[in-house]
Formats: structure tokens, C-alpha cells, sequence
């Protein structure tokens, strides 16, 4: 099977799906393409029926996250990104950055300093904060992506969408740092 996940389940590319008609369809494919169901054919059709099962659980394990679904649909769309533009510190954050890691590095030789503490508690809150922001920006780009009936203009939209995400995570990435030292006992 060379279809997309999308198109295994008879589903338009979008990004906000219907989870119950997406598990209706997982339901109606994994009865039909079982490998139980085909235990009477040849060894070539029950392995056939194992990799479709296979793929069916997949697709649908990633058509039902949010953002495993979103992720797929940029990497179908725009291709894959190499692990150093994933890693790559946005430009706008660059200076913010250098600045917590160093109060960072300033707090592990001064764990007692309650000042400090409480910059990074500050820093941390207002970083989630804009994490919330940016996951509410993605949403509604998601929704213009799915109103949008122009592939180009949806592949612009997914763009910006990777963009954003990719700000994001980094900044999801930075408070786990932040939390880690404030809170190692959790990590």
C-alpha cells in the first residue's frame, strides 16, 4: 500500500479531523484486513495482511495524536527536517536563551540563591505563557489550513505552521531545562 494515511481511511487532508468516523474506519479496516481474518490464505497473503494491519495501526495512532497528525502532514507535504533545523535556536530567542542558561548555570553553584530561583520561576511562567500563545496561533493557522481549498496556499500555511511549532518546541524544550534544575526531584 503506497496511500497516505489520509487516504487509507478515506479522509481529506485536514487537520482537525472527526475522531469517531477516523475510529469508525480504523474499526471497519482492522476487521477487514486482519491477519486472523486471513489465516486460511497463502503465507503471501497472510504476511500481505500482517504489513496492512501494521500500517493501519499506524496510520491511525497518528491520525488520532493532534500533533503527531500535524507533524505528518508537514513532513507529507514540505518533507522531513534535517535534526539541525529542528535544533535550530530561533534567531528572535538567541539572546533570551544565552541569558536564562547563564542565571542557570548561576543557580547549579548557587542552588540556595532565592532570588535567582525566583527570576527562573518568572522566566518560567512567562515562557509557558507564550508557549500557550504559540499553541493557540498553531491552532487557528489549523484552521484556516483546513478551510483553505488552494494546495498552495495550504502548503504556505503549513509553513508558517512549522514555523511556529518549531518556536514552540524550543521553547518547551527550554522550560524542561528551566524545571529540571528547580525541580530535579521531578525529572
Amino acid at each position: 500500500m503506497n496511500k497516505t494515511y489520509f487516504e487509507l481511511f478515506g479522509l481529506e487532508e485536514k487537520l482537525n479531523l472527526d475522531a469517531k468516523t477516523l475510529q469508525k474506519r480504523f474499526y471497519a479496516l482492522s476487521k477487514e484486513l486482519h491477519p486472523d481474518f486471513h489465516q486460511g490464505g497463502t503465507k503471501a497473503e497472510q504476511a500481505q495482511s500482517l504489513e496492512a494491519s501494521a500500517q493501519i495501526n499506524q496510520a491511525f495512532l497518528t491520525l488520532k495524536d493532534k500533533e503527531k497528525r500535524l507533524n505528518y502532514l508537514m513532513s507529507l507535504r514540505l518533507g522531513e527536517l534535517s535534526e539541525a533545523e529542528k535544533k535550530q535556536t530561533p534567531p528572535e530567542l538567541l539572546a533570551e536563551l544565552m541569558e536564562i542558561r547563564e542565571r542557570l548555570d548561576d543557580f547549579k553553584r548557587s542552588p540556595a540563591d532565592e532570588a535567582l530561583r525566583a527570576s527562573l520561576e518568572s522566566s518560567l511562567s512567562d515562557l509557558r505563557a507564550r508557549e500557550k500563545t504559540l499553541d493557540a496561533e498553531i491552532d487557528a493557522l489549523s484552521e484556516t489550513f483546513d478551510a483553505q481549498p488552494n494546495r498552495d496556499a495550504q502548503n504556505e500555511i503549513l509553513a508558517r505552521i512549522r514555523q511556529t511549532t518549531l518556536k514552540r518546541n524550543f521553547l518547551r524544550s527550554l522550560c524542561r531545562s528551566i524545571e529540571a534544575e528547580l525541580r530535579p526531584e521531578e525529572f
